[in-house]
């Protein structure tokens, strides 16, 4: 693994797309924002799901629901079905 600035990243952009065909590289953008460089061909169908605003939005209201304690505890998954208004 390999990390570097952005100004770095701007400088030599052909030689990082190069070397995360090999090894990750990551970009240090500001002192808490990082990205990683990943070619398109290791992107799976899991990774399309965080990029999906419609998925992020339900995740984001189900840890909502999660934190104000909307939940419904199943203690049998046999009667999963039952425990559902």
């Amino acid at each position: 693994m390999i990390a570097i600035s952005t100004t770095e990243l701007r400088k030599n952009l052909r030689k990082y797309l190069n070397l995360a065909q090999k090894e990750r590289v990551i970009i240090q953008c500001g002192k808490s924002e990082t990205y990683e460089i990943i070619p398109a061909r290791k992107i799976s169908d899991k990774d399309s799901c965080y990029s999906n605003q419609e998925i992020l939005r339900v995740l984001k209201e189900s840890e909502d629901d999660i934190a104000k304690g909307r939940i419904r505890e199943v203690n049998d998954a046999r009667d999963l079905w039952e425990n559902i208004p």
